[in-house]
């Protein structure tokens, strides 16, 4: 009766701790896209998405350090990208910029949950 026990209560905890175990949630990707500094900083050419103006630099990478100076990157889903397998340039995503002296800064972007940070000039 004792070894059954055991067995029973074994297999009762292991169910408890299978069936109570959080599910992990998945963040989604961030493709980071960076504005090329071998363009002129201006509104212009910091609120145009093309791929002209930003460059594809990787998944998930951080911002900058968010002074509000010159442009530096934005990180929009999957939804803003043409290729999300092999994104080369930004889709379907609206920038707005703003002038501060002599370069431009990202003042927002639309779609869910994208983000932008500048950087000091």
């Amino acid at each position: 009766m004792k070894k059954y026990l055991i067995g029973i209560f074994a297999a009762v905890v292991a169910f408890t701790g299978f069936a109570f175990k959080e599910a992990k949630s998945k963040r989604a990707d961030m493709y980071v896209f960076e504005f090329k500094s071998s363009q002129p900083s201006t509104t212009a050419n910091v609120s145009n998405p093309s791929n002209t103006y930003w460059e594809y630099k990787g998944l998930n990478l951080s911002g900058c350090a968010n002074i509000n100076q010159k442009a530096c990157r934005i990180l929009v889903s999957a939804d803003y990208v043409d290729n999300p397998n092999s994104p080369t340039e930004l889709s379907g995503v609206s920038i707005s910029a703003a002038q501060s002296g002599t370069t431009a800064y990202v003042t927002g972007i639309s779609g869910s949950g994208n983000l932008y940070s500048n950087q000091a000039r």
